[in-house]
């Protein structure tokens, strides 16, 4: 069964739509972090998830995404992907029963994306069984937090440099302090988004996202400037 809902009206982006702008599918898409990166690179976006997804700042269809991309991959331009990370996650070494809990459909998302046809990109955890994927990291585009991501593609895609040492550790109140002395910490930089401990607020500031009021969702998310960076490369290799 697919729902649809209309989309909120962002404070700040202004959501608008036009024929004249391609159009972005983003799948598995949560609370939107990807999609607005698409979004600000010039895409129109459709998000798609199994769950329903309140806070999504575009229009949003409840569905299955493997199986709406194989019905309608092919009335978009261009196709993101980002299937649950939980299975390929860091956090397994913590959790034991996490990974047999989500199922691994990085392959099955692949072979869909591949018979659609289209320019798609795949978007998981460091540790996921991604194609020669890029590795993009706030430090690449002035933001305080590493969230190293890979993103795989049948496009080329340009692997940027990260920039830690441009840092500015707890450049907003509520950071993690410098002076608890903490070498982990330091060491993986200043805001660790998903920390109940630090306010919500610096959390969304460090990721460049202002639409996501639920912890969980912005723990899941990628910083728009990721896609954005992707969006730009797309939209130059292809003129719609």
């Amino acid at each position: 069964m697919i729902e649809q809902q209309q989309s909120p009206t962002l404070p700040i982006h202004g959501v608008t739509s036009s024929a004249l702008r391609p159009k972005c599918l983003d799948l598995f898409c949560c609370a939107g972090g990807a999609g607005m990166g698409y979004y600000l690179a010039g895409f129109d976006v459709v998000g798609v998830d199994i769950e329903m997804q309140p806070e999504y700042p575009f229009e949003f269809i409840q569905a299955d995404a493997i199986k709406y991309v194989k019905e309608h991959g092919h009335e978009f331009d261009f196709i993101h992907a980002s299937p649950p990370c939980q299975h390929f996650t860091k956090y397994n070494n913590c959790r034991k029963n996490l990974k047999e809990k989500y199922e691994d459909l990085i392959e099955p998302t692949r072979q869909a994306l591949i018979e659609s046809g289209k320019p798609y990109v795949i978007e998981n955890v460091v540790g996921a069984p991604l194609l020669n994927p890029i590795t993009l990291c706030g430090s690449m585009f002035g933001l305080d937090v590493r969230r190293h991501r890979l993103f795989e593609s049948n496009m080329d895609l340009e692997q940027p440099k990260c920039k830690h040492e441009n840092w500015q550790p707890n450049r907003y109140p509520g950071g993690r302090s410098r002076e608890r002395g903490n070498a982990r910490v330091l060491c993986r930089g200043t805001i660790e988004v998903g920390r109940w401990n630090i306010p919500i607020e610096t959390q969304k500031t460090g990721m460049g996202i202002n639409w996501i009021s639920n912890l969980r969702k912005l723990s899941e998310s990628i910083p728009p400037a990721y896609t954005e960076f992707i969006g730009d490369r797309v939209v130059s290799l292809h003129c719609w």
